[in-house]
């Protein structure tokens, strides 16, 4: 006789989840869509994110608008080199210019001149009877008309001025600016009732064709001018023109011989207006 022990059934229990969060409804299923070919497809879901967090603070970190009232200044030994160099003062205005006068190499005679060679380089060995040379180098037109009064101030007894300009003003090729200056120049020495004598412009040695075309219409300009004005005019072209022996090495500047001829020019120049020995 067998005997069969029957044990009470225990109750159905739900099973509990090992996380003590409560669980919520998924916001996704699984698809699973099928193919053409008969492969099944799993679209995998979005990541888990429970408690939706998200970054309130991102929106300042991708702003890159500093507020200058806000930015702390780094020290000076954290800054670059561009924020450390001081500020560069602005620039000044330039100066005025000023051509200064070369000391006479033969000072004149005890007596008092009688005229002033005024002139660039060109006249630094130029001397004439009882007169005194101003050489300026690197003189242009405007900058001897400044030099006027001055020289009519340390020399009143000269009742001529003769003036020996131009060469530097052919470089800039402003033809129209040199005629104005040429101009102002001889009714400056006008106004101050000494005689005026222009010494006509020397076509160098090394002048390219620009600047031998452009010398030689400032001779012929100033030929008419003089001749409409009635003031004495040295014609030097046709005594220096093809003859290279009468400049020094640069081609430019005359030398012994290129001062004695330009000297006899101008002398003979005094001798015919006039001009008391």
């Amino acid at each position: 006789m067998s005997f069969q022990t029957k044990f009470p059934e225990e109750p159905a229990t739900t099973s509990q989840p090992a996380c003590s969060t409560p669980q919520q409804n998924q916001p996704w299923t699984e698809v699973v869509a099928r193919s053409q070919r008969g492969v099944l497809k799993r679209f995998s879901p979005p990541p888990f994110n429970p408690f939706n967090l998200s970054n309130r603070y991102s929106v300042l970190a991708d702003s890159n608008v500093a507020d200058p009232a806000h930015t702390i200044p780094l020290p000076p030994q954290h800054r670059s080199a561009e924020q450390s160099r001081p500020t560069a003062p602005p620039p000044k205005p330039p100066a005025p210019r000023r051509v200064a006068r070369e000391r006479p190499r033969h000072p004149p005679s005890s007596t008092r001149p009688v005229a002033v060679l005024v002139g660039s380089s060109m006249v630094r060995h130029v001397t004439l009877p009882r007169s005194e040379t101003w050489c300026l180098p690197g003189a242009r037109v405007e900058d001897v008309q400044t030099r006027v009064p001055e020289v009519v101030e340390q020399h009143p007894t000269a009742s001529a001025i003769v003036v020996h300009v131009g060469s530097n003003d052919i470089r800039l090729q402003q033809s129209e600016k040199l005629k104005s200056d040429f101009t102002s120049l001889i009714q400056t020495i006008l106004a101050t009732g000494k005689k005026c004598i222009v010494s006509g412009p020397i076509p160098s040695a090394c002048f390219s064709d620009m600047q031998f075309s452009r010398i030689r219409q400032l001779h012929a300009w100033l030929v008419g001018y003089c001749s409409r004005e009635r003031v004495p005019f040295v014609d030097n072209f046709g005594s220096f023109w093809r003859r290279r022996s009468l400049f020094a090495r640069d081609g430019r500047h005359l030398n012994r011989a290129g001062a004695s001829l330009l000297a006899s020019n101008l002398e003979l120049a005094l001798e015919a207006h006039h001009t008391p020995r």
